[in-house]
């Protein structure tokens, strides 16, 4: 599925949200508007707001005050990937220079601080009081699945359900709070919230799955390859190569010379067995689908859940 097919049935209020991000990094302040420059805030595919939108609009929610929302959303992930990008030392971002290398980390820490305070001053000026709880709540979940991480860099006898809690915490708790929110909204069908935050949960964990998949397969990523390796996170693809015996070529690893660690995850089917694990979460994902009659934003869903679960970028 191309993304852009994904996007057409929301694109009004997806370029409604870019205006907004682009109006609320400015300040008067000229570094933090530097700063701002050098975030590739254009960059993003903004897949949580058009997630949002099209289950608002899949469960007959008004567009009014959803790009709102939708940069909230956007603004609370752009700064926990500028802190992420602190704590990993990384100096690549969507193709881009961080801000962290041009301007260092203190500097960096404070701009991931004032997008988030943004993001909940947004919404507090709308009186959107069931949004800033949910951000609130999604916010100290990331922060447990982050430290969670942490406590286990370079574990590698880390247990599958640890990564999976991680998972959980860190990325799938963004897309459940996003999806229970979509259905609490006026006209939403609130009485399936239930249903909806369980969708926006196993989204969640395919779409980080996938993601990890990335950090080893894609050369398209915007990251450099195996770079979770280097970092010390044992994620899922790792796992299986510890499964299979590969703890010392992982210990050995030389980013220069991948292709035996490459070579092993084709033997070990490290991508088929992957995506297997992504199959159940898929079929849950599927059949919340069906329960809906169809409409142009429960095919752009089902064309996003496709593009997640098979992206190579």
């Amino acid at each position: 599925m191309d993304y852009r097919k994904v996007q057409e049935p929301v694109l009004p209020l997806l370029r409604g949200t870019e205006r907004i991000l682009a109006r609320q990094v400015g300040s008067r302040v000229r570094l933090i508007s530097d700063l701002g420059h050098r975030t590739p805030i254009d960059r993003g595919k903004k897949i949580r707001a058009a997630f949002l939108f099209l289950l608002a609009r899949m469960g007959d929610v008004e567009d009014r005050g959803l790009p709102v929302l939708g940069a909230a959303i956007e603004m609370l992930h752009l700064s926990s990937l500028v802190h992420d990008d602190i704590i990993d030392h990384s100096s690549w971002r969507r193709g881009r220079k961080t801000a962290n290398h041009h301007f260092g980390d203190y500097l960096s820490v404070l701009w991931g601080d004032f997008l988030f305070i943004t993001s909940i001053r947004m919404l507090t000026r709308e009186g959107h009081a069931a949004a800033v709880a949910m951000l609130a709540e999604i916010s100290r979940q990331m922060i447990e699945g982050q430290v969670l991480e942490f406590e286990n860099n370079f574990n590698y006898r880390i247990q599958p359900r640890t990564y999976f809690e991680i998972i959980r915490r860190k990325t799938a708790s963004l897309f459940s709070g996003i999806a229970a929110l979509a259905a609490r909204l006026p006209g939403g069908p609130v009485s399936r919230a239930g249903d909806f935050r369980r969708f926006g949960q196993d989204f969640g964990m395919i779409f980080q799955i996938s993601d990890d998949l990335l950090d080893i397969f894609s050369p398209r990523s915007g990251k450099s390859r195996f770079q979770d390796l280097r970092e010390g996170k044992v994620t899922l693809p790792y796992i299986l190569l510890l499964r299979g015996g590969a703890l010392p070529l992982i210990r050995a690893f030389d980013r220069s010379k991948p292709l035996a660690l490459l070579e092993r995850c084709r033997e070990l089917g490290v991508r088929e067995q992957s995506l297997a694990i992504i199959d159940r979460y898929h079929r849950n994902c599927r059949r919340f689908l069906r329960s809906f009659p169809p409409s142009p934003y429960r095919d752009a869903l089902g064309g996003l859940l496709e593009f997640i679960r098979c992206r190579d970028y």
